[in-house]
């Protein structure tokens, strides 16, 4: 019998690209809620033929989580467990990985993959670490141990190289049950069963035609001893569970820790409130009864109370509560869908309802052929099951803009401070940013990313020497932001004329990502033979953030670029037959 999840996995055609990482990216889609899995693959894959033993290493500076992964896809699934060596040879990747000492003998493409890292530790916008082996086999014990040691070995080398910050670092075993599991939950809104009775001020009741809701204000004690005794289970529908806290000025769960234990009367009117599911509730004088409970919305506030020592919480703190009540299964998909935007630190989730977003939804809806999110996300269904071909998340079509017009660091390092900087958000979205534009900044990066996809899936053996440098160059990290922004540089020289507003330039015809993509192809392809010589440096000796480094390799770049354009004029001349300029 065939579960949800392999069946979900075989729908996703969009991951065969990725060959043996396909169950990998899923796994790091379902955890963690990614909705554009590509751009992020293009970044996070570092499997290579001497990767050190690290598949996949993920560095989200907005959520504050690194995941540091190995994969594995046996032929043979009626294998009793996966290979305990390849989760020993965690050990290998966690080393040289987290050791402060930069390290000697790996190439180029984990070196600045180490750099990021400890840029971001040193930044102290880390502070959970997860280690992670995804198979399609049976969990064992003896991978577990391993696992173990590998997290135990990370924290030390954590507390010895950054002494006195805080960090969490857990290991997990996502075989084929309980990556399923983590599946299923994902898909069945109330986990916990349990009854419980409350003690509480007052309560009224809301109802729908196919729900009943009991409003009322819930005593923080209550919450923090179900997120001791429940934990993740009482996010069964929300995909990223509690994301820690962590002292940023964008984190919204260690500012409500600061309230409970500051301003414990005030929580009520600082905090949105929780929505839950039950099965059934009663209310009566001053106490509920409910039966079940799955936090649909509130689950960053839940396990930031819920990490608050036990000492430190008072009775006084209450926070607003809706239990719903629905037997309806669509409407319960509805209800998890709308309100599950657990994750505050999203910031593209605060631009949702701005101007310029609510018109290039309008904009896209008009188009009809590529989906916009404006900055709105769905449920966990949306994420696992949505092809990518076609949709266009608010995060890619900023990184895709802002790589274009020149700011390829930004895209790349800091792409949360688009949507929180008022600076930055003007001008990667000014007001006269179009749908159409989008479209073909967006399909470059894609096609770009399509490139990488292409040359790995080239046996090595089988590479010429060109793609050899091409592919190594591609593995260092920001490289697809740069090639972005270094075509983007290019513009004049590919439409044969002087463009003074670059944010016109768009394609005819109406098309869709994956024609765009395809119209973009051999441009792609052609220029970027000069990246391996012209665009290594700011990836290999600093990083993107050093502008003067960048500036020069795209002034190298776009001189080798003129110097070959007799060469290219044909390719260059179908893709402008191709483009608005004007």
């Amino acid at each position: 019998m065939t579960d949800g999840l392999e069946i979900a996995l075989q729908k996703r055609a969009d991951l065969d690209r990725y060959g043996s990482n396909k169950r990998l990216l899923l796994a790091l889609q379902l955890m963690l809620d990614i909705e554009d899995i590509d751009t992020v693959a293009a970044t996070s894959l570092t499997d290579h033929p001497n990767d050190k033993s690290c598949d996949l290493l993920y560095i989200d500076r907005s959520s504050g989580r690194v995941v540091l992964a190995q994969g594995y896809e046996s032929e043979n699934t009626a294998k009793l467990q996966a290979p305990a060596r390849k989760a020993a040879s965690l050990h290998q990747a966690v080393n040289w990985l987290f050791n402060k000492s930069e390290p000697d003998g790996v190439p180029d493409v984990l070196r600045v993959a180490w750099r990021e890292l400890h840029d971001a530790l040193a930044d102290d916008v880390i502070g959970h670490v997860a280690i992670w082996y995804v198979h399609n086999l049976p969990e064992s014990q003896q991978v577990i141990g391993e696992l173990e040691a590998a997290r135990d070995s990370t924290y030390a080398q954590l507390s010895h190289g950054y002494p006195g910050k805080k960090f969490e670092v857990s290991c997990e075993e996502l075989g084929r049950e309980r990556l399923s599991a983590h599946y299923e939950n994902s898909q069945t809104p109330i986990l916990v069963s349990d009854t419980f009775t409350i003690e509480v001020p007052g309560a009224f009741e809301e109802r729908g035609d196919q729900w009943t809701a009991l409003c009322t204000s819930v005593p923080v004690s209550w919450l923090h001893e179900r997120f001791k005794q429940h934990g993740a289970g009482l996010f069964s529908s929300n995909v990223r569970d509690y994301l820690g806290s962590r002292r940023s000025q964008s984190n919204i769960n260690n500012g409500i820790q600061e309230t409970v234990l500051k301003e414990p009367t005030n929580l009520w009117a600082y905090n949105n409130g929780i929505t839950a599911l039950v099965h059934d509730f009663s209310f009566s004088g001053s106490t509920v009864e409910i039966t079940g409970l799955g936090i649909v919305n509130g689950a960053q506030t839940t396990g930031a109370i819920g990490s608050v020592p036990a000492g430190n919480i008072g009775q006084e703190s209450h926070v607003l509560t809706r239990f719903i009540r629905c037997s309806d299964p669509e409407t319960v998909k509805s209800i998890v869908r709308f309100n599950n935007r657990q994750n505050p630190t999203q910031a593209s989730d605060f631009r949702s309802n701005d101007g310029v977003q609510r018109r290039l939804v309008r904009e896209f809806q008009q188009l009809g052929v590529v989906g916009y999110s404006g900055g709105r996300r769905g449920g966990a269904e949306d994420v696992i099951r949505r092809p990518g071909e076609n949709h266009l998340s608010a995060e890619v079509a900023a990184q895709a803009l802002a790589a274009f017009h020149g700011e390829s660091g930004v895209a790349y390092h800091e792409k949360s401070k688009i949507w929180e900087q008022d600076g930055i958000y003007s001008r990667v979205f000014p007001e006269r940013v179009s749908a159409e534009h989008i479209v073909f900044v967006a399909s470059l990066l894609r096609a770009v990313e399509l490139e990488k996809a292409k040359l790995g899936r080239i046996g090595a053996e089988a590479r010429t020497e060109d793609e050899v440098e091409l592919f190594e160059w591609f593995g260092l990290r920001g490289s697809i932001m740069l090639a972005a922004e270094a075509i983007g540089a290019t513009r004049e020289t590919l439409v044969g004329e002087a463009v003074s507003d670059p944010y016109v330039l768009r394609f005819k015809k109406n098309v869709s990502m994956s024609e765009a993509a395809k119209a973009w192809e051999p441009i792609v392809e052609s220029l970027l033979a000069f990246a391996p010589g012209q665009l290594r440096d700011p990836l290999v000796t600093s990083s993107l953030r050093n502008r003067q480094a960048v500036d020069t390799a795209l002034r190298n770049f776009r001189s080798q670029v003129v110097a070959a354009r007799k060469h290219n004029r044909t390719t260059y001349e179908h893709f402008v037959d191709q483009v608005i300029s004007r």
